[in-house]
Order: structure tokens, then sequence, then C-alpha cells
């Protein structure tokens, strides 16, 4: 796996940078909305410039999304692919539900490892 290259935290999330890829993991108990996904894409975007990159969230924590905020998202473009790491079952019930919203491809593991393999071998295909 590659080597992680730089960490944001934020108030309500932290971003960890590879090379192809970010990993978000949201705070516990925190409420996702447009506004948030907005400032997130932002801070994607400072990273990876014009780059296209994939993008793994880690809900391993408690937390709401309003799956509505994906659809008003305008920086889908930039992403290759979603990998989404969930350990419970209502939360791998809910992203079977946010995947009737998602434009690109999106899957879901029960590890943070297994997401990453599963990053770097498509966004190797994906990115050549």
């Amino acid at each position: 796996m590659t080597t992680l290259i730089h960490q944001k935290k934020l108030d309500f999330a932290t971003l960890d940078f590879y090379d192809t890829y970010v990993v978000c993991k949201i705070a516990q108990g925190v409420a996702i909305d447009t506004a948030k996904v907005i400032v997130l894409h932002k801070i994607y975007r400072e990273y990876f410039g014009d780059r296209q990159y994939g993008y793994i969230f880690d809900r391993t924590s408690d937390f709401t999304i309003n799956p509505i905020s994906y659809m008003q998202c305008e920086y889908y473009p930039d992403l290759t692919a979603f990998a989404i790491v969930a350990i419970n079952s209502t939360t791998k019930k809910m992203v079977k539900f946010e995947e009737n919203f998602s434009k690109m491809p999106l899957k879901t593991f029960d590890t943070l490892e297994e997401a990453q393999i599963w990053m770097e071998q498509y966004n190797k295909k994906f990115l050549e």
C-alpha cells in the first residue's frame, strides 16, 4: 500500500491524503449536509488540483448523512470511485440505499485496508 502523505483535521472530520486517493473519517455524532460535503471537496481539490482521485469514506463511527448531498455536489468529475468502510449492518443497508445516488463505482468493505487495496488497484487501471 502507498504511504500516508498528509493528514488534515477538521472539527467534523479527519482527512488522510495518499497519492491517488483520500480517506475521510467523520467524527462521532456529526450530521453531514451539502455544505460540509462542499467544504470537504474544496479541500480535496486544493490538495489534488486537477488530478482525479479516489474517495474512501470510513463510516465506522456513528454519524448521519443526507444522501441528497451527493447529488448536489459539483465535484464528481474529480472522483474515480467511492469505497465505503462499514462494519455494522445498519450502515451497510444505508450504503445500499445511497448507491442509488452515486454516479460512479461504489464498493463497500469491512476494513480500511481492504478498501485501500481495492482503491489502489482501481486507480492504477483507471488513471493509466
